[in-house]
């Protein structure tokens, strides 16, 4: 007879789910069921821990902000509490992909005048969260053009 490889969890949060414990050794199966019906389920640890999870991410957002020289943002309260982590995600994927690697499409002296230069210089946390999902590689001409764009959202694009 095979060992048990689904076990029906009955959660500390009160959720029921059938778990394949295909991947655990077969002597450590039972016992990770059991310590698994004393923890809550993933969603709701994830709910139970978003706020400290988010806080963490601010932290650390704030913290590269300063060491990259990164202004204060500017924007309602809700923007500010979630723009900060979108900047620093799209800087840092970005730093990652172009800087990075045998086929690194900058330097880090690159980076910082073609890209980091024009961030400085974006205060508005609508921007960031509008280009919170922008490629890497569009970037440079997103930052660069950010200023005319900030022009036409104060409706200067019809003065001519």
């Amino acid at each position: 007879m095979a060992v048990q490889e689904k076990f029906e969890i009955e959660f500390a949060c009160g959720h029921k789910e059938t778990r394949d414990l295909s991947e655990k050794p077969a002597g450590k199966r039972k016992g990770f069921a059991n310590w698994l019906s004393q923890q809550n389920c993933f969603e709701c640890w994830k709910d139970e821990t978003k706020d400290e999870r988010a806080e963490q991410r601010r932290e650390a957002a704030a913290a590269n902000a300063k060491k990259l020289g990164l202004p204060e943002l500017d924007g309602t309260p809700k923007q500010l509490e979630w723009a900060g982590i979108f900047r620093d995600s799209l800087i840092q994927n970005a730093h990652e992909e172009l800087c990075r690697g045998e086929e690194a499409a900058m330097s880090e002296e690159e980076f910082d005048e073609r890209i980091m230069s024009h961030a400085r210089m974006i205060t508005r946390a609508g921007w960031w969260m509008d280009n919170a999902d922008a490629e890497p590689e569009d970037l440079e001409e997103l930052v660069s053009t950010a200023l005319d764009d900030e022009e036409q959202v104060n409706g200067c694009e019809n003065t001519l």
